[in-house]
């Protein structure tokens, strides 16, 4: 039987926001800049925007009001026909369902459940391994699947060679490492936070149970910050166990709209905390409702998130997509 970090990644996750609420390229680069119209509105935590220029702004005849995305997490796909497997053909017939253009479903880490196999040949002569079924399941969904690493796709407790996930994501998914996606008026930034020292055995830095970015990831992630396009960043581990990548955020609150994240299997609410709003989505492998609907504002340069009222904080789960 498989078993799951549910209980120790939620409670890392609850247990630090108690603490702080108590006081404490794949996808190519996007070309041209969009200049925006006008200044950003104020957005609360849900991603509404307060202001009242929502209701008589205007928008070009080149570009939608409004691009929609999906964000969900840990999908730990395993096994044929087990529990994931069900759930991510479940939420295929959910995602056509829903009343919206989808121009990307994006998924935070942790796409397949830990490595059976130790080199790159075993997967290719296995026709139905982990990394089979969630290419079946990603091509099924009716948008283009964005996924980011997780520590259970790289599996570097069990010794894997660190290069083995990013070759087998490139190969079923045709993603790197870290990239980003172009949506038009705005951009998706995907993560790799398994790329610095904390996994690096001679850093005196190392740490299995943290994240980092390195010098290379870091340097291209403020470079794609700078060019003035609103941007959703998205990684696998929370900004909380990522030591470092928060002070690099922090310089980046004029582009940066939103950070979300997975791995500890809980939907939490870390806006508060950070610079920048900040969740932490549930999971998917309990739940084939734990996702997100993101509306981005092509004017406004700002965000909400259509089934906020559904989700279940502090666990995996939420109720069935209610709409907006």
């Amino acid at each position: 039987m498989k078993k799951h970090s549910f209980l120790p990644g939620f409670c890392c996750g609850f247990l630090w926001l108690c603490a702080c609420a108590a006081g404490g390229p794949g996808a190519t680069v996007p070309g041209a800049l969009r200049s925006a119209d006008a200044d950003p509105a104020p957005t609360d935590v849900s991603g509404n925007a307060n202001d009242a220029s929502q209701d008589t702004a205007t928008q070009t005849s080149e570009t939608p009001r409004y691009t929609y995305a999906i964000f969900l997490g840990d999908t730990h796909f395993e096994d044929p026909g087990d529990s994931s497997d069900i759930h991510g053909q479940a939420m295929t017939q959910t995602f056509a369902s829903l009343p919206y253009d989808l121009a990307g479903i994006f998924v935070a880490g942790d796409v397949v459940y830990t490595l059976p196999y130790a080199t790159y040949d075993e997967y290719l002569a296995d026709p139905n391994d982990r990394f089979d079924i969630a290419q079946r399941i990603f091509e099924s969904w009716p948008a283009p699947v964005w996924p980011a690493l997780g520590n259970h796709d790289y599996d570097f407790s069990n010794g894997r060679p660190m290069d083995l996930a990013p070759a087998l994501f490139k190969h079923h998914f045709g993603t790197d490492p870290y990239y980003a996606v172009d949506l038009g008026t705005w951009k998706v930034l995907v993560l790799d936070n398994f790329k610095g020292p904390t996994l690096d055995l001679s850093s005196p830095e190392y740490d299995y149970d943290s994240g980092s970015l390195g010098a290379e990831q870091t340097a291209w992630l403020e470079s794609q910050l700078s060019d003035g396009r609103p941007a959703v960043v998205m990684l696998h581990f929370p900004l909380f166990i990522v030591p470092g990548l928060p002070e690099v955020l922090a310089r980046h609150t004029d582009t940066i709209r939103l950070v979300i994240s997975g791995h500890s299997h809980a939907w939490i609410n870390l806006s508060d905390n950070y610079s920048v709003p900040h969740l932490v989505v549930g999971g998917v492998t309990f739940d084939a409702d734990s996702f997100l609907v993101l509306q981005l504002d092509n004017v406004l340069k700002t965000w909400r998130i259509l089934n906020w009222a559904d989700f279940h904080w502090g666990s995996a789960y939420s109720l069935p997509y209610s709409g907006d």
